[in-house]
């Protein structure tokens, strides 16, 4: 794939706040991320009519909505609507939507007659079916998992930098328009409290929830689940990982290994684990899984039991993850030379992002191209881009001052610690390492 030459850094004072989808009919007031100028720091008028939250989407009237049948009929309707809008004007790329994976947020509102309902917004979108490859990259331009789940999380990770972003504005507007707030028992923002986070995907993870059904024949527990990597295009046991192609290559952990570990870490990641309390799945709805929903809720919610509660740090816990067999919304055929592309879309985003996912990077022709070299806009140094805009804007003057990606990752001393409890549970359970890659961490802004 050729690469064109660009700057070779984001310049984090380049990086400002506009509406990116100013054509959107329902995607309104989301501040951005992309390249401005200082001056334009503060929204326009027609940026301050804009900045409203989650106004004329689709509304529910039932109570724990996510327990009910119409939940996750719904889950699968709005994001098979929402790709279908996204890629109204690029349909070469429709037959990604085999693999797909949206987060949804749900606020509770009550209606005009005083009636509890809910509000359901597709935040952040994915999709793909395969990692990267290559030898590994440390500049932190490389994407290295394109599966639909984890692309999808990574469009999440943009969301709430977004969000983060109308919370610290001057406009309290903004403020006001944000999924955060403020926590009188820590500096860390918690998310409202009438907002909850919801996963539809409609495939199997790949990994243990896919592969593997069964149970210990006298006890009726889980055996143990073993870790596995995608490396060298195989899905592979962690235990029998050659160190010399983990050490060189992109090895990537399996989607239900790390839907398993966000039962504890929660989605955040470390970065944003310096701004905001851990962030929980509530429920995830799987297309195309009419029989092993019981099998998939295992093996995701209950192979991390063993972590003692007393030990997780402050505000971390064992979050259950309520599992759903839903429709598969998608093509019947896709093209081959389509099982390498991934896309990648969160609100605000005027356009999609498609990558080529044995590469890592942004192919020629892609609606949106944002970042240096076609680097993703999902980069590990576009997320740090993004990262250091908010600490500046929130006063985290200490933040700014760490040298590497890698630092500041460290620095995150409470998520670290409940990292480190969900490796010592995998271990404890012969399910295998889950190893680390420092190197590719330590660059700098």
């Amino acid at each position: 794939m050729s690469i064109s030459p660009r700057k070779n850094r984001f310049d984090v004072g380049e990086m400002l706040l506009t509406n990116e989808d100013e054509d959107s009919d329902d995607e309104q007031a989301v501040l951005s991320l992309r390249g401005l100028s200082p001056t334009e720091d503060i929204p326009s008028d027609e940026d301050e009519d804009q900045i409203k939250d989650f106004n004329n989407l689709s509304i529910s009237t039932k109570t724990t909505v996510w327990q009910k049948d119409w939940h996750k009929n719904h889950m699968a309707a709005i994001t098979s609507e929402k790709f279908d809008s996204l890629l109204k004007m690029c349909p070469d790329f429709h037959g990604c939507k085999s693999h797909m994976a949206a987060f949804v947020l749900i606020k509770e509102l009550s209606n005009v007659a005083g009636c509890p309902s809910e509000v359901y917004r597709v935040v952040a979108l994915g999709a793909g079916r395969s990692s990267c490859s290559k030898w590994l990259c440390y500049n932190g331009t490389m994407v290295h998992d394109c599966h639909a789940i984890v692309t999808a999380r990574r469009a999440l990770l943009r969301f709430l930098y977004k969000q983060l972003l109308l919370f610290f504005h001057a406009d309290p507007k903004a403020k006001e328009s944000c999924i955060f707030e403020s926590s009188t028992a820590s500096h860390l923002l918690q998310l409202k409290p009438n907002i909850s986070l919801h996963l539809y995907t409609n495939q199997c993870p790949q990994g243990a929830a896919k592969n593997f059904y069964f149970r210990g024949p006298e006890s009726n527990a889980w055996t143990s689940m073993k870790l596995q990597y995608h490396a060298t295009s195989l899905l592979i046991p962690a235990a029998y990982l050659e160190p010399s192609i983990f050490g060189a290559k992109v090895c990537c952990m399996s989607g239900s290994d790390k839907l398993c570990r966000w039962t504890v870490t929660g989605v955040q990641g470390a970065l944003l684990s310096h701004f905001i309390q851990p962030l929980y799945i509530t429920s995830m709805v799987l297309g195309n899984q009419k029989l092993v929903n019981r099998e998939v809720s295992d093996i995701t919610n209950k192979r991390l039991d063993g972590i003692c509660k007393g030990s997780l740090p402050l505000f971390y816990k064992k979050h259950d993850i309520v599992v759903l067999c839903g429709e598969y919304l998608g093509p019947v055929d896709t093209s081959l030379w389509q099982n390498d592309l991934s896309i990648n879309w969160c609100v605000g985003d005027k356009d999609i992002e498609v990558l080529d996912s044995r590469e890592g990077f942004i192919i020629e022709g892609s609606p949106s191209t944002s970042g240096p070299g076609f680097s993703s806009r999902l980069s590990k140094r576009a997320l740090y881009s993004y990262f250091l805009r908010v600490a500046q804007l929130g006063g985290h003057t200490y933040l700014l001052e760490l040298p590497t990606y890698h630092s500041v990752k460290m620095e995150a001393s409470a998520y670290q610690t409940a990292k480190d409890l969900v490796k010592q549970q995998f271990l404890s359970s012969n399910s295998g390492p889950w190893n680390s890659k420092k190197l590719v961490d330590c660059f700098s802004a």
